[in-house]
């Protein structure tokens, strides 16, 4: 909580902490204030939902990897879900001119979703089938396979590299209350 506070005070655009936090307080005089209700509510209140909203989904999405592998250490790296995910998304980028957030999004989940059925695969054959150890094997050994594919196609195009060195670090800059309301329902 504490932290969610300080994001919605802190931040650049000259808007002094004090002002900020007497907007949140509810001081008249600073919600009157155009500039500090532009700073809180309409940037620093969608990156802050958009972030815990974000967070929220990512563990609980490994709560539930970890729960149905059984596995206390597996988290999308090193089951190769991550892996899968960046190279249809640099495949996407590459040869099909996917750009557009939605596309990506797209490309990501059919990656991560592919990688994700040919580690099951290849764990569940075998002697040891179905074993934690032999899953996060499978997985660790695709991520590497896909990690240097997704390198090889990179390396062919500046542009593929600079739009996926983007959407991997990703950005919680633009983001509006409407772009959060689709995600909610």
């Amino acid at each position: 909580m504490a932290l969610v506070l300080l994001s919605l005070v802190i931040g650049t655009g000259g808007s002094p902490v004090g002002r900020a936090w007497d907007f949140l307080l509810g001081d008249p005089a600073a919600r009157a204030d155009a500039q500090i209700r532009l700073a809180v509510m309409d940037v620093r209140l969608p990156r802050t939902l958009a972030a815990l909203l974000v967070g929220t989904c990512l563990g609980a999405a490994g709560c539930l990897l970890q729960a149905a592998t059984r596995n206390p250490l597996a988290e999308t790296g090193l089951l190769g879900v991550n892996s899968g995910a960046a190279l249809a998304v640099v495949v996407g980028l590459t040869f099909f001119g996917a750009g557009s957030p939605g596309a990506l999004l797209v490309w990501a989940l059919v990656g991560g979703m592919a990688a994700s059925a040919v580690v099951l695969l290849l764990a569940g054959s075998g002697r040891t089938a179905g074993s934690p150890l032999r899953l996060v094997l499978a997985g660790s050994a695709l991520g590497a396979t896909f990690h240097g594919c997704t390198s090889y196609v990179l390396l062919g195009t500046q542009s593929t590299f600079d739009t996926y060195r983007y959407w991997t670090i990703g950005s919680l800059a633009g983001v509006e209350v409407s772009d959060l309301v689709p995600c909610c329902r």
